[in-house]
Protein backbone atom coordinates (compact mmCIF):
# COMPACT_ATOMS: atom_id res chain seq x y z
CA UNK A 1 0.00 0.00 0.00
CA UNK A 2 2.80 2.46 0.75
CA UNK A 3 4.71 2.15 -2.63
CA UNK A 4 1.26 2.34 -4.68
CA UNK A 5 0.80 6.14 -2.37
CA UNK A 6 4.38 7.04 -3.57
CA UNK A 7 3.86 5.96 -6.79
CA UNK A 8 0.42 8.18 -7.15
CA UNK A 9 2.50 10.57 -5.57
CA UNK A 10 4.99 10.80 -8.06
CA UNK A 11 2.29 10.46 -11.13
CA UNK A 12 0.50 13.52 -9.82
CA UNK A 13 3.90 15.73 -9.23
CA UNK A 14 5.22 15.06 -12.17
CA UNK A 15 2.03 16.12 -13.86
CA UNK A 16 2.14 19.33 -12.33
CA UNK A 17 5.98 19.90 -12.92
CA UNK A 18 5.31 19.58 -16.56
CA UNK A 19 2.11 21.79 -16.69
CA UNK A 20 4.71 24.61 -14.88
CA UNK A 21 7.57 23.92 -17.73
CA UNK A 22 5.12 24.41 -20.72
CA UNK A 23 3.54 27.19 -18.69
CA UNK A 24 6.93 28.89 -18.52
CA UNK A 25 7.67 27.74 -22.26
CA UNK A 26 4.67 29.73 -23.43
CA UNK A 27 5.58 32.61 -21.50
CA UNK A 28 9.14 32.93 -22.99
CA UNK A 29 7.50 32.51 -26.30
CA UNK A 30 5.02 35.48 -25.48
CA UNK A 31 7.07 37.60 -24.40
CA UNK A 32 10.24 37.39 -27.41
CA UNK A 33 7.16 38.19 -29.86
CA UNK A 34 6.15 41.29 -27.30
CA UNK A 35 9.08 42.32 -26.86
CA UNK A 36 9.84 44.34 -30.54
CA UNK A 37 6.84 46.71 -28.72
CA UNK A 38 7.57 47.04 -25.21
CA UNK A 39 7.57 51.02 -24.24
CA UNK A 40 8.57 52.96 -21.26
CA UNK A 41 8.23 51.15 -18.18
CA UNK A 42 7.04 48.16 -19.35
CA UNK A 43 10.84 47.93 -21.32
CA UNK A 44 12.35 49.18 -18.55
CA UNK A 45 11.17 46.36 -16.20
CA UNK A 46 11.52 43.74 -18.52
CA UNK A 47 15.52 44.94 -19.20
CA UNK A 48 15.53 45.07 -15.17
CA UNK A 49 14.52 41.37 -15.43
CA UNK A 50 16.57 39.88 -17.17
CA UNK A 51 19.96 41.72 -16.81
CA UNK A 52 20.36 43.44 -14.25
CA UNK A 53 20.69 42.36 -10.09
CA UNK A 54 16.97 43.30 -8.71
CA UNK A 55 19.13 44.93 -5.81
CA UNK A 56 21.46 47.22 -7.80
CA UNK A 57 20.25 51.43 -6.30
CA UNK A 58 21.98 53.31 -8.64
CA UNK A 59 20.75 52.09 -11.99
CA UNK A 60 20.40 55.23 -13.43
CA UNK A 61 18.18 56.93 -15.22
CA UNK A 62 15.30 55.14 -12.81
CA UNK A 63 11.43 55.37 -13.85
CA UNK A 64 10.05 57.72 -11.00
CA UNK A 65 6.68 58.77 -12.73
CA UNK A 66 3.81 56.96 -14.10
CA UNK A 67 2.97 59.94 -16.57
CA UNK A 68 1.29 58.49 -19.57
CA UNK A 69 3.61 57.77 -22.65
CA UNK A 70 3.65 59.63 -25.75
CA UNK A 71 1.32 58.37 -28.74
CA UNK A 72 4.16 59.25 -31.68
CA UNK A 73 2.93 59.49 -35.14
CA UNK A 74 6.36 57.11 -36.26
CA UNK A 75 6.67 53.64 -37.40
CA UNK A 76 9.07 53.10 -35.36
CA UNK A 77 10.71 55.13 -32.36
CA UNK A 78 13.42 54.89 -29.71
CA UNK A 79 15.53 57.01 -26.86
CA UNK A 80 18.39 55.05 -25.71
CA UNK A 81 20.53 56.10 -23.04
CA UNK A 82 24.27 55.32 -23.67
CA UNK A 83 25.55 55.38 -20.00
CA UNK A 84 23.30 52.35 -18.72
CA UNK A 85 23.01 50.84 -22.30
CA UNK A 86 19.09 50.32 -22.73
CA UNK A 87 16.12 52.17 -24.24
CA UNK A 88 14.57 54.40 -22.29
CA UNK A 89 11.33 54.44 -24.61
CA UNK A 90 10.76 52.04 -27.71
CA UNK A 91 8.11 51.61 -30.75
CA UNK A 92 8.99 48.72 -32.43
CA UNK A 93 12.49 48.96 -32.55
CA UNK A 94 13.07 45.79 -34.82
CA UNK A 95 10.92 47.04 -37.55
CA UNK A 96 13.09 47.37 -41.05
CA UNK A 97 11.87 50.33 -42.71
CA UNK A 98 14.00 52.17 -45.44
CA UNK A 99 15.61 55.45 -43.34
CA UNK A 100 15.96 58.22 -46.15
CA UNK A 101 18.78 60.42 -45.24
CA UNK A 102 19.79 59.07 -42.13
CA UNK A 103 21.77 56.67 -44.45
CA UNK A 104 24.39 59.78 -44.22
CA UNK A 105 25.85 59.17 -41.07
CA UNK A 106 26.97 55.62 -42.23
CA UNK A 107 28.66 57.58 -45.53
CA UNK A 108 30.40 60.16 -43.43
CA UNK A 109 31.94 57.79 -40.82
CA UNK A 110 33.00 55.24 -43.99
CA UNK A 111 34.48 58.73 -45.64
CA UNK A 112 36.52 59.29 -42.28
CA UNK A 113 37.98 56.08 -42.06
CA UNK A 114 39.47 55.99 -45.53
CA UNK A 115 39.50 59.98 -46.92
CA UNK A 116 41.62 62.39 -45.87
CA UNK A 117 39.20 65.60 -45.32
CA UNK A 118 41.54 68.22 -47.01
CA UNK A 119 41.81 65.93 -50.19
CA UNK A 120 40.42 67.91 -52.93
CA UNK A 121 37.80 66.80 -55.99
CA UNK A 122 35.93 68.22 -58.91
CA UNK A 123 32.48 67.42 -59.54
CA UNK A 124 31.51 65.68 -62.27
CA UNK A 125 28.12 65.57 -64.01
CA UNK A 126 27.03 62.65 -62.60
CA UNK A 127 27.00 64.21 -58.84
CA UNK A 128 24.77 67.09 -60.22
CA UNK A 129 20.79 66.48 -59.33
CA UNK A 130 21.04 63.02 -58.56
CA UNK A 131 17.72 62.80 -57.16
CA UNK A 132 16.19 64.30 -60.32
CA UNK A 133 15.17 67.83 -58.59
CA UNK A 134 17.52 69.66 -56.53
CA UNK A 135 21.12 70.66 -57.62
CA UNK A 136 23.53 71.63 -54.94
CA UNK A 137 26.78 71.18 -56.89
CA UNK A 138 28.10 73.00 -59.74
CA UNK A 139 30.28 71.38 -62.97
CA UNK A 140 34.09 71.37 -61.97
CA UNK A 141 34.09 73.52 -59.13
CA UNK A 142 36.57 71.60 -56.87
CA UNK A 143 35.73 70.93 -53.32
CA UNK A 144 37.30 69.43 -50.30
CA UNK A 145 35.90 66.41 -48.66
CA UNK A 146 35.06 67.95 -45.55
CA UNK A 147 33.12 70.75 -47.73
CA UNK A 148 30.91 67.74 -48.87
CA UNK A 149 30.45 66.40 -45.45
CA UNK A 150 29.39 69.89 -44.30
CA UNK A 151 26.99 69.89 -47.39
CA UNK A 152 25.70 66.75 -47.23
CA UNK A 153 25.12 66.43 -43.16
CA UNK A 154 24.01 70.33 -43.16
CA UNK A 155 22.36 70.70 -46.27
CA UNK A 156 21.56 67.06 -46.42
CA UNK A 157 23.12 67.39 -50.40
CA UNK A 158 22.32 64.42 -52.20
CA UNK A 159 24.54 65.75 -54.59
CA UNK A 160 27.24 65.73 -52.17
CA UNK A 161 26.84 62.11 -51.12
CA UNK A 162 27.56 61.28 -54.70
CA UNK A 163 30.25 63.22 -55.07
CA UNK A 164 32.17 61.78 -51.96
CA UNK A 165 31.31 58.21 -53.34
CA UNK A 166 32.92 58.95 -56.95
CA UNK A 167 35.50 60.55 -55.36
CA UNK A 168 36.43 57.43 -53.03
CA UNK A 169 36.03 54.97 -56.05
CA UNK A 170 39.04 56.94 -57.29
CA UNK A 171 40.85 58.06 -54.55
CA UNK A 172 40.59 53.75 -52.80
CA UNK A 173 39.43 51.48 -56.01
CA UNK A 174 36.26 50.72 -53.53
CA UNK A 175 32.94 51.20 -53.76
CA UNK A 176 31.38 53.70 -50.58
CA UNK A 177 28.50 51.38 -50.54
CA UNK A 178 30.15 48.13 -50.65
CA UNK A 179 32.36 49.46 -47.69
CA UNK A 180 29.44 50.80 -45.79
CA UNK A 181 27.29 47.71 -45.74
CA UNK A 182 30.90 45.58 -44.20
CA UNK A 183 30.69 48.69 -42.15
CA UNK A 184 27.15 47.42 -40.61
CA UNK A 185 28.75 43.81 -40.21
CA UNK A 186 30.79 44.75 -38.41
CA UNK A 187 29.00 47.19 -35.87
CA UNK A 188 26.13 43.87 -35.92
CA UNK A 189 23.57 46.06 -37.86
CA UNK A 190 22.14 42.54 -38.98
CA UNK A 191 18.77 44.59 -39.86
CA UNK A 192 20.41 47.07 -42.31
CA UNK A 193 20.90 47.10 -45.94
CA UNK A 194 22.38 49.97 -47.98
CA UNK A 195 21.70 50.92 -51.49
CA UNK A 196 23.16 54.28 -52.18
CA UNK A 197 25.84 57.00 -50.26
CA UNK A 198 22.68 59.54 -49.89
CA UNK A 199 19.31 57.31 -48.56
CA UNK A 200 17.43 57.72 -51.85
CA UNK A 201 16.61 54.33 -52.69
CA UNK A 202 13.67 52.96 -50.30
CA UNK A 203 14.32 49.29 -50.94
CA UNK A 204 17.42 50.23 -48.56
CA UNK A 205 16.23 49.44 -44.72
CA UNK A 206 17.31 49.35 -41.76
CA UNK A 207 15.97 49.72 -37.59
CA UNK A 208 15.70 51.91 -34.49
CA UNK A 209 17.66 49.34 -33.32
CA UNK A 210 20.37 49.16 -35.86
CA UNK A 211 20.75 52.50 -36.22
CA UNK A 212 21.11 53.08 -32.25
CA UNK A 213 23.93 50.55 -32.88
CA UNK A 214 25.34 52.97 -36.29
CA UNK A 215 25.19 55.95 -33.63
CA UNK A 216 27.38 54.24 -30.77
CA UNK A 217 29.63 52.97 -33.58
CA UNK A 218 30.18 56.53 -34.38
CA UNK A 219 29.96 58.58 -31.21
CA UNK A 220 33.93 58.86 -31.06
CA UNK A 221 33.99 60.74 -34.45
CA UNK A 222 33.58 64.68 -33.33
CA UNK A 223 33.73 66.01 -36.23
CA UNK A 224 30.68 64.15 -37.63
CA UNK A 225 28.29 65.34 -34.95
CA UNK A 226 30.01 68.69 -34.74
CA UNK A 227 29.50 69.47 -38.05
CA UNK A 228 25.09 68.44 -37.48
CA UNK A 229 25.15 70.85 -35.00
CA UNK A 230 26.06 73.91 -36.83
CA UNK A 231 23.29 75.94 -37.86
CA UNK A 232 24.24 77.61 -40.75
CA UNK A 233 27.61 77.59 -42.68
CA UNK A 234 29.32 79.13 -45.84
CA UNK A 235 31.23 76.63 -47.89
CA UNK A 236 33.43 77.61 -50.97
CA UNK A 237 34.77 75.93 -53.70
CA UNK A 238 38.90 75.73 -53.60
CA UNK A 239 39.14 78.91 -56.01
CA UNK A 240 36.44 80.90 -53.92
CA UNK A 241 34.36 81.68 -56.93
CA UNK A 242 31.47 79.31 -55.36
CA UNK A 243 29.82 80.17 -52.40
CA UNK A 244 27.51 77.67 -51.04
CA UNK A 245 25.45 79.18 -48.10
CA UNK A 246 23.24 76.66 -46.67
CA UNK A 247 21.09 75.74 -43.18
CA UNK A 248 20.56 73.37 -40.94
CA UNK A 249 17.76 70.93 -41.81
CA UNK A 250 17.49 70.68 -37.96
CA UNK A 251 14.47 71.80 -36.72
CA UNK A 252 15.11 71.25 -33.29
CA UNK A 253 18.44 74.22 -32.16
CA UNK A 254 16.69 76.10 -29.77
CA UNK A 255 13.83 74.23 -28.73
CA UNK A 256 15.56 71.36 -27.13
CA UNK A 257 18.44 72.34 -25.02
CA UNK A 258 21.75 70.33 -25.14
CA UNK A 259 21.89 68.74 -28.79
CA UNK A 260 25.14 67.20 -29.80
CA UNK A 261 24.23 65.86 -33.08
CA UNK A 262 21.28 64.81 -35.09
CA UNK A 263 20.48 63.99 -38.38
CA UNK A 264 17.12 64.35 -40.78
CA UNK A 265 15.92 62.60 -43.79
CA UNK A 266 13.00 62.04 -45.55
CA UNK A 267 11.48 60.50 -48.73
CA UNK A 268 8.25 60.14 -50.34
CA UNK A 269 7.87 56.68 -49.37
CA UNK A 270 10.52 56.49 -46.39
CA UNK A 271 8.87 59.97 -44.43
CA UNK A 272 10.32 61.56 -42.17
CA UNK A 273 13.11 60.19 -40.07
CA UNK A 274 15.64 61.85 -37.81
CA UNK A 275 18.43 61.24 -35.10
CA UNK A 276 18.87 63.30 -31.94
CA UNK A 277 21.89 63.36 -29.65
CA UNK A 278 21.19 65.18 -26.49
CA UNK A 279 24.00 65.53 -23.78
CA UNK A 280 23.34 64.15 -20.24
CA UNK A 281 26.48 66.38 -19.51
CA UNK A 282 26.46 66.60 -15.23
CA UNK A 283 26.14 62.76 -15.77
CA UNK A 284 28.52 62.20 -18.21
CA UNK A 285 25.67 60.84 -20.26
CA UNK A 286 23.81 60.72 -23.67
CA UNK A 287 20.30 60.50 -25.08
CA UNK A 288 20.17 58.95 -28.62
CA UNK A 289 16.57 59.26 -30.15
CA UNK A 290 15.30 58.20 -33.11
CA UNK A 291 12.64 57.53 -35.52
CA UNK A 292 11.38 56.54 -38.79
CA UNK A 293 8.25 57.02 -41.30
CA UNK A 294 7.33 59.97 -39.44
CA UNK A 295 5.01 62.76 -40.93
CA UNK A 296 5.85 64.58 -37.60
CA UNK A 297 9.55 63.79 -36.67
CA UNK A 298 10.04 67.28 -34.96
CA UNK A 299 7.29 66.29 -32.92
CA UNK A 300 7.44 62.71 -32.60
CA UNK A 301 11.38 63.46 -31.19
CA UNK A 302 10.17 66.42 -28.91
CA UNK A 303 7.42 64.38 -27.21
CA UNK A 304 9.94 61.47 -26.50
CA UNK A 305 12.63 63.84 -24.94
CA UNK A 306 9.79 65.87 -22.86
CA UNK A 307 7.91 62.47 -21.46
CA UNK A 308 11.68 61.37 -20.76
CA UNK A 309 13.18 64.41 -18.98
CA UNK A 310 9.68 63.74 -16.02
CA UNK A 311 9.56 60.19 -16.40
CA UNK A 312 12.94 59.33 -15.55
CA UNK A 313 15.59 60.54 -12.63
CA UNK A 314 19.11 60.46 -13.46
CA UNK A 315 19.79 61.49 -9.20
Amino acid sequence: MFFEQMKLKLYFLTIILTALIAVNIIFITKFSKQGDDLTGAEFLNSSQAYILPISEPNYLPVLVSEIEQPILAAKSAGSYDTRSGRFLFSKSIRTRLPIASLTKIMTSLVVLEYLDINDTMKVSAKAIRVDGEKQTLYLNEELSVLSLMKLMLIASSNDAAYALAQYFKEKTGMDLVEKMNEKARLLQMSESYFLDPAGLNDEAYSTVEDMIKLVRGALDRDLIWNITTEKRVSVKSVDGKIEHDVENTNQLFGVIQNVAGGKTGYTDVALGAMILIVDVSEKNDKIISIVIGSNDRFGDIKKMIDWMKKAYSWK
